[in-house]
């Protein structure tokens, strides 16, 4: 099914009164598909008559940045879900929402949640209130649970991919941005500037504040020193050693590390690279 589609029909369907307690999305990018998620979520909490992009209303603008307190989004932390984040959730929604009738989770890849978290998640769904609205978001159904899939509606959205954009699963506006960053953060490196991890911490630590939009920044950082072995084949060796440390960096965000120090460690070790 197209996403507006998708995303017109259930909110045609909270109006009606006939929306699910839960929904399961497969999906090939789950990044784009959260955003979508938010729409949905949008129009169920928008006090306006509901329009994308919709500037009108403060809850809406919660939403957007992530500031709501009665939607909460769970995702891996490091390479699961763990216990203390379905714990927080439920917590969380033992209060009656202030400003939105409902209160919304999000799950991110809910076949990355532990045993432990599992077990509490199911509960939560086996015993559903009526003023929550839960959305689970994976790239395979049939990597999630059967119990947690068998209690859910599912819906599938997949997106075209035309574009390096696309591909990293942003919109254009936000891989420019962190595209720009990426090429600042690397003629910073090439002018050997020792404030390498100043601009960490006052320009990325603010630009960069999850682990998905810093996995986005080091890929474009990666790609911006694949090219340079495409135009200094006299350099090849060279680059490939940067290439090698922005790798060892990626694969780290697939652990629970802080991403600070993660940053931080990055620039050291790049500019002892270049001789700092």
């Amino acid at each position: 099914m197209e996403t507006n589609a998708v995303v017109n029909n259930l909110i045609t369907l909270y109006r009606e009164k006939k929306l699910a307690h839960a929904y399961l999305i497969e999906t090939n990018n789950i990044v784009k598909c959260y955003e979508d998620v938010k729409k949905i979520v949008m129009g169920i909490c928008c006090p306006s008559n509901f329009q994308d992009n919709c500037s009108e209303c403060n809850l809406c603008h919660l939403i957007k940045e992530n500031n709501l307190p009665s939607l909460i989004t769970v995702e891996p932390d490091g390479k699961n879900i763990k216990k203390e984040a379905i714990e927080n959730l439920k917590s969380s929604f033992s209060k009656i929402p202030v400003y939105t009738e409902n209160n919304i989770y999000i799950i991110k890849s809910p076949e990355k949640m532990n045993d432990t978290a599992f077990n509490k998640m199911l509960k939560f769904l086996e015993e559903p209130e009526d003023n929550i609205i839960g959305f689970f978001i994976t790239e395979n159904k049939d990597n999630v649970a059967n119990t947690i899939v068998s209690r859910c509606e599912i819906l599938k959205i997949n997106y075209k991919s035309n574009s390096d954009s696309d591909v990293l699963g942003v919109d254009e506006d936000t891989y420019n941005r962190y595209f720009e960053l990426a090429q600042e953060y690397q003629n910073m490196l090439e002018k050997n500037d020792s404030s390498i991890v100043w601009y960490n911490n006052s320009v990325l630590a603010k630009e960069l504040s999850n682990r998905t939009e810093i996995t986005i920044f080091l890929k474009l950082l990666f790609n911006l020193y694949m090219e340079n072995v495409k135009v200094n084949h006299e350099d090849r060796e060279f680059v490939f050693k940067k290439v090698k440390i922005i790798s060892k960096y990626l694969e780290q965000l697939n652990y629970n590390v802080n991403t600070s120090l993660l940053l931080d460690s990055l620039a050291i070790e790049m500019g002892e690279l270049y001789g700092k």
